[in-house]
């Protein structure tokens, strides 16, 4: 995989994408590299070609919480390098990995020169605050067994019905804020429902419809959803 394959840049013509590369050589980073932290000034945009990228931020009691999972190909904290806010996260490489860092000014410049590249990120970031917005409601609101099954439900959208947890059911629970103790209660609840089966390190789903159901925090309210 190479930059062409990265979603944000599939339309770039090959002389322009050469010129990226050029002034973005790749490097290899291992499992668990610190690429990025929150705060610091994001002067370059992170383009993952091979590998992952984990987002997390923590608590000043020292709580962690997954913000996300990005498998390359992608580009990930456009936000961050638009409005120059600093890193909205601390990027972790997931697994050995093959990056590059494009200079705030190229991305830029690509918005402004690229529709289907500017269109992409206004996709994302619509798509990201409509998530946002749903987070916000299951952490208002819902109980743990509700926001782990919208956190499944969500997760099978890119990974299937077999979902593997990176961190097992602690990354989970740093993936929803909630405890370790409170994830482990809620997936039971949900397997006992017939709704899930967990199996070491990953999750299956077997009723996904179901699912989608008692992770919807209006209907899950006062309901007892079963097979």
């Amino acid at each position: 995989m190479g930059l062409a394959d990265v979603p944000l840049l599939a339309t770039v013509d090959r002389a322009r994408l050469a010129r990226l590369a050029a002034g973005a050589p790749a490097r290899m980073v291992p499992a668990g590299a610190v690429l990025a932290v929150q705060g610091q000034p994001a002067v370059r945009l992170l383009v993952v070609e091979t590998g992952g990228v984990v987002a997390t931020r923590e608590t000043a009691a020292g709580r962690r919480l997954r913000l996300g999972e990005f498998p390359a190909p992608c580009a990930v904290d456009k936000s961050a390098v638009l409005d120059g806010g600093g890193h909205t996260a601390t990027w972790i490489a997931r697994d050995r990995s093959r990056v590059r860092r494009l200079p705030a000014a190229e991305f830029i410049a690509l918005l402004d020169d690229v529709p289907a590249a500017r269109r992409h990120v206004l996709t994302l970031l619509a798509r990201r605050v409509r998530e946002q917005q749903d987070d916000l409601v299951l952490a208002s609101f819902a109980d743990a067994t509700t926001r782990t099954a919208a956190w499944l439900v969500r997760a099978a959208a890119s990974r299937g019905s077999r979902i593997v947890v990176p961190g097992g059911q602690a990354g989970l629970a740093e993936a929803i804020g909630m405890t370790r103790v409170s994830v482990n209660r809620a997936l039971r609840t949900l397997a006992a429902d017939g709704l899930v089966r967990v199996e070491p390190g990953a999750v299956v789903l077997l009723a996904p419809e179901l699912l989608a159901l008692r992770g919807n925090p209006d209907a899950a309210s006062g309901s007892d959803v079963r097979r």
